[in-house]
């Protein structure tokens, strides 16, 4: 099996996460490529030209990290991310919910890579309101996940990363779409998703970490 992807020490790489609960880290072969770059090889894994990409022990290839994070789930026997039963649904909803911060602050970046004056503001600024409304609803969850914090599934998982990433690149901060952004820190107001956030910072596969000097390609 190998993973394809970019690791950076600063943000929670989700499929990393989920292969170290599996606990099959030591299984997998890393490869990084940067999309980006005019000599990336990631057409040669995925023909949409994004990390991460994964080749399962076939030979076949996945692409999507929330797809790959499932296939990995699937060595995961003694506590899956992805659980079969009725709480499957909000769990997902969690997922796609956090994974959707992460989007919107990729998106909001990469338009701030071009001129100011050449910037879609319409655009930015309602990738932003995306961000600050599921701030809110996961605020709402995260009261409930405090009180369970033995618990641990994908929608902890993508919620974690998209935090961490926020705090990584904070877009919102640097390009001051509105008054208030100057000091945006979603930590701010959002005190049960901080809290949580600042404990499951501790747990082994959140700290679980790649650089680019541990990859040999």
């Amino acid at each position: 099996m190998k993973l394809i992807f970019t690791p950076n020490h600063e943000y929670i790489h989700k499929v990393l996460v989920v292969a170290h609960e599996a606990k099959i880290i030591d299984k997998i072969k890393f490869e990084i490529q940067v999309p980006f770059d005019e000599d990336t090889k990631i057409w040669n894994y995925n023909p949409l030209g994004k990390v991460p990409a994964f080749i399962k022990p076939d030979g076949k290839p996945l692409f999507g990290g929330l797809v790959i994070c499932e296939y990995l789930d699937t060595f995961n026997k003694a506590s899956p991310l992805f659980p079969n039963d009725e709480s499957i649904w909000d769990i997902k909803r969690q997922m796609i919910t956090g994974d959707g911060i992460f989007d919107a602050t990729t998106l909001i970046r990469v338009e701030s890579w071009r001129e100011k004056s050449d910037w879609n503001k319409d655009y930015m600024i309602r990738e932003r309101s995306k961000i600050m409304r599921a701030l809110k609803m996961l605020e709402t969850d995260a009261k409930e996940w405090l009180k369970e914090m033995n618990k641990f599934h994908i929608g902890h998982v993508t919620t974690a990363g998209a935090l961490s990433y926020l705090y990584l690149r904070n877009p919102i901060q640097d390009c001051k779409l509105v008054t208030e952004d100057e000091n945006f820190d979603w930590a701010n107001n959002h005190p049960n998703l901080k809290s949580w956030y600042n404990e499951i910072l501790e747990r082994p596969s959140i700290k679980f970490r790649i650089s680019k000097e541990d990859v040999k390609n």
